[in-house]
């Protein structure tokens, strides 16, 4: 009977003061394990939002060189002729020009002209602008209006053109700029809405030099200003116009 109650105290669990301290432990260390979770994952994210930032600014930067390397591209004797330049920059804007297409007109063209009749007027929008142009001369019009085969230029031609030796060109005109106001840059092709591009932009900046014809892209994000993202393009087909 002896031996029986001495097991039975040799058998005795823990008190209520050792539970409740094992219980605390337990939460305590659990709590930890939460900070720390919340904690390494607080860095994953913004890792992930760096790395995803900085993958956007790359798009970005490589959009707007496909862009620069086709300026110019189909515009050789219009370039030569005086009539319109590859690449501008203009109070914030960076413009790109190149040829959409080519266009034929059904008839001569005469000085005053306003209206003219084409081959075809498939893709010929209102806003867009047009070269026309012979072996001496030409000009840049900009489409006022579209009826039918026919197009309405925002001003007379100054020049008679004939049917046969005149070329005609739908221009595409790409603009870079950042929208300062909303910090996105923006890319707009003709008459269309300006499109975002890249969103919390703090800088966009280039310069063209004709000299050397070498274009630069500078940009930075709302999230790292301290971080530029930079390139250097050289456009061939404007530098192909200009040493011809």
């Amino acid at each position: 009977m002896v031996n029986r109650e001495k097991q039975a105290k040799h058998k005795k669990g823990f008190s209520l003061v050792e539970s409740l301290l094992c219980v605390s432990l337990f939460l305590i260390i659990v709590l930890m394990s939460l900070e720390f979770f919340d904690f390494t994952r607080n860095i994953f994210l913004k890792l992930k939002n760096k790395e995803e930032s900085r993958g956007a600014a790359i798009a970005a930067l490589d959009k707007m060189k496909t862009d620069l390397l086709n300026g110019g591209s189909g515009l050789l004797e219009p370039i030569q002729l005086g009539l319109c330049e590859g690449i501008t920059q203009d109070e914030g804007l960076l413009i790109i020009l190149s040829k959409d297409k080519n266009l034929s007109p059904l008839n001569d063209l005469f000085e005053g002209q306003t209206q003219i009749t084409l081959k075809s007027i498939y893709n010929v929008k209102k806003g867009m602008e047009l070269c026309f142009f012979d072996s001496s001369k030409g000009e840049v019009k900009s489409i006022s209006s579209v009826i039918k085969k026919d197009i309405v230029i925002s001003s007379p031609l100054e020049y008679s053109y004939l049917k046969e030796k005149t070329g005609i060109i739908l221009l595409k005109k790409t603009s870079l700029f950042l929208d300062k106001n909303k910090k996105i840059l923006r890319r707009k092709v003709n008459s269309s809405p300006s499109q975002p591009l890249l969103e919390e932009t703090s800088i966009f900046d280039f310069t063209y030099e004709k000299t050397t014809n070498l274009v630069s892209l500078r940009l930075a994000l709302q999230s790292n200003k301290e971080k530029v993202y930079e390139i250097f393009v050289f456009p061939k087909n404007t530098a192909i116009a200009t040493t011809r």
